[in-house]
């Protein structure tokens, strides 16, 4: 299997949609991730780094966007060794009780293990905001960060379980 490559390309003068529409063309093209620094360049000028984790095949695609879209002159390819740990994602039923009312619904639960031992839990974040308008047009208003921490404390505690049950 060819290595991963993390490359960091510096940014000039690229509008913030410029660097979303290249953020989403990179991952689409095979990008693991991408990580956009803000920066401050010669003459106290604005700019960003770019931090791109890809699977090295993936290097020319990758170059063609940087290059046609950002007007990248060039880009360095840093030397490292990225560890993954074990990720699953598993959807899981939600039971939302409230001052009597019980909503259902779906999250995904992401559990992040190493060697088989669990680290950590993350429910995504689009599902608890589908979550909150369910709730919300039921009358009941919960900040999503209320019912992140319910989601993944249950989660957590029973990570097998198919369902999660929270009471708020």
């Amino acid at each position: 299997m060819p290595p991963d490559l993390l490359i960091l390309v510096h940014v000039d003068d690229a509008t913030g949609e410029t660097l979303q529409h290249v953020t989403d063309r990179i991952i689409a093209a095979g990008a693991r991730s991408v990580q956009i620094l803000g920066t401050t360049t010669k003459k106290g000028r604005p700019g960003h780094v770019c931090l791109i984790d890809l699977p090295s095949e993936r290097e020319d695609d990758v170059a063609t966007i940087l290059a046609v879209e950002l007007g990248a002159w060039g880009y360095r390819i840093l030397e490292s060794r990225h560890r993954h740990f074990d990720i699953s994602l598993k959807p899981r039923s939600v039971q939302v009780a409230h001052r009597g009312k019980m909503l259902a619904a779906e999250v995904r639960c992401k559990y992040i293990r190493n060697d088989g031992r669990l680290l950590a839990v993350k429910v995504d974040h689009d599902d608890l905001v589908r979550l909150q308008a369910a709730l919300a047009q039921h009358g009941t208003e919960v900040s999503v960060r209320v019912l992140r921490t319910a989601c993944e404390r249950d989660a957590w505690r029973a990570p097998d379980a198919q369902s999660l049950e929270i009471d708020l």
